[in-house]
């Protein structure tokens, strides 16, 4: 072998031997390179009878019709359940909107509109909804609501101009503004920690608005036309309503041209319920709300150049018809498969830490982590960054075994590692349909507020978690639904940075143990 690479030198790798050969070789007539290469393609290398430098010929062009059907149905199955998870946010948005707004007909008929302002005639555009009241069990929206902020949300579309925003300061509490674009991801943030609480006027500016920005106004750019907006207002128990509703009422939304007027900013529209009817009708949705605001980041563009396969486009309408049948079949088992993988996700958010708890160190900023994306929106619709607020969840006690309501549970925190945060921390338990837990006492939550709560002689903490009162008295106690799944909500906002250090950040997150 070393001779005939001294002879020839050209470089060919194969089966671990080295031939090489060298430029000037080539300088010698047609014949005499032929003879070498002759030479080469005669040498048997570790068993092998030629050279073969060309593809697997697994991947070799197929003869087998069979073959070519379960590749087609195969290229169906995997781009469908891409396609699925990333248009999940978006279809989500469409059906809470729908929701929303017969959450309104609904509260006018029974003369409860009053609960919420501007939701009476429905859910119109670039209309600020406020919630006058704290979430209830009977509020059963399953977003897994706090009970430690009011909630004002507004679904904005800044196709025909952009919006002003108008905030108030706000001193005395915590707050924030959070805006997402159509597709559930983090967007924007106004608030005591974005803003440091100050008041201010902000430009809501879409994707395609080219013009200058008005002196006095603060732009925020937005990537999409469609999408959503939370306010969330601290409150500390009922009788601190009546203050933050006033603070509610000092937010004002208007468009550009009339930002000095005091008129309604409402662009009604039909709020039709999301058409489901047909083939594949999932797909249709996303092509169709994608066509709507259309992604403008590079790598996602060049993803739904993958979709064109499967007859995704952003150019054209979806036409089920059109579409091979094996490739079809996939799409249509993707869609199951992809329920089935979201099911499994909201369990483990992020990664679970030594404690069972699901740590999620970046948030709703999503980028290209179309599976995160997906799973907050279903558990969640919107989720905070983890500079605003931290979420830790967990279906699990300390030793990885499912919550039961049957089963009674402990939660310590010792007094070096209490939550550290810069506004505030609560416990909440959720039902397994993401709405909070129906009690005698009207007890949803614990945290650092609630009146009574009760620290150990050494500083430390203890949180009884169970579906009956404890024996200790109800001062500590998170009820939880009797002998049912469940699941705990473990918020901290504006966290210390040390939450964001995953080597210390356990320390913080104690197991629920359960109770012999």
């Amino acid at each position: 072998m070393n001779k005939i690479a001294a002879v020839l030198g050209l470089a060919v790798l194969s089966a671990g031997a080295l031939i090489t050969l060298g430029p000037g070789d080539f300088l010698e007539s047609d014949n005499g390179v032929a003879e070498k290469l002759k030479l080469v393609s005669s040498v048997i290398v570790e068993g092998r009878d030629s050279l073969d430098i060309g593809p697997p010929k697994s991947m070799r062009a197929s003869t087998d019709p069979e073959r070519d059907k379960t590749a087609k149905e195969e290229l169906g199955y995997a781009l469908g359940m891409q396609a699925y998870l990333y248009g999940i946010p978006s279809l989500r948005l469409e059906e809470f909107r729908f929701g929303m707004h017969r959450v309104g007909s609904i509260a006018s008929m029974l003369g409860t509109s009053h609960l919420m302002k501007g939701i009476g005639d429905g859910v119109q555009f670039n209309e600020l909804l406020h919630v006058r009241v704290l979430s209830t069990p009977e509020l059963k929206v399953g977003l897994t609501p706090n009970v430690d902020t009011t909630y004002s949300s507004m679904f904005y579309d800044l196709r025909t101009r952009p919006l002003v925003l108008s905030v108030p300061e706000i001193k005395d509490r915590y707050y924030s503004v959070q805006i997402v674009d159509a597709y559930l991801s983090n967007a924007a943030y106004i608030g005591t920690r974005a803003t440091n609480s100050e008041a201010g006027k902000y430009l809501l500016v879409g994707p395609d608005w080219q013009e200058d920005i008005p002196e006095g106004l603060i732009p925020i750019r937005l990537p999409t036309n469609e999408g959503f907006l939370a306010i969330r207002i601290l409150v500390d128990g009922q009788a601190d309503l009546a203050k933050v509703v006033e603070i509610q009422d000092q937010f004002d939304i208007r468009p550009l041209a009339a930002s000095e007027r005091h008129s309604e900013v409402i662009l009604p529209v039909d709020v039709p319920k999301p058409n489901e009817d047909g083939e594949l009708s999932q797909y249709r949705r996303i092509v169709e709300l994608a066509q709507r605001n259309p992604p403008r980041d590079p790598r996602t563009l060049s993803m739904w150049q993958s979709f064109e396969y499967i007859g995704l486009s952003l150019d054209r309408p979806f036409d089920s018809n059109s579409i091979d049948p094996a490739i079809k079949k996939g799409m249509q088992r993707a869609l199951k498969s992809t329920t089935d993988v979201i099911a499994w996700k909201v369990k483990y958010r992020g990664y679970k830490s030594k404690s069972k708890w699901n740590v999620d160190l970046r948030g709703g900023s999503y980028q290209q982590d179309y599976l995160a994306r997906a799973e907050g929106a279903i558990q969640g619709l919107i989720v905070h960054d983890s500079d605003e607020g931290m979420y830790f969840h967990t279906y699990h006690d300390g030793k990885g075994e499912l919550l039961n309501g049957g089963d009674d549970y402990k939660l310590h925190f010792t007094a070096d590692y209490l939550p550290p945060v810069k506004a505030f921390w609560s416990l909440t338990a959720y039902t397994d349909d993401y709405n909070l837990v129906e009690n005698d006492s009207g007890r949803y939550s614990v945290g650092d507020r609630s009146r009574g709560l009760k620290y150990n002689p050494d500083g430390s903490l203890t949180i009884h978690v169970q579906s009956t009162p404890p024996a200790e008295g109800a001062s500590n106690w998170l009820p939880t639904p009797e002998g049912d799944l469940f699941r705990i909500n473990f918020r901290m906002y504006m966290p210390e940075p040390v939450m964001k250090e995953k080597d210390k950040l356990e320390a913080y997150l104690p197991p629920l143990v359960k109770q012999a």
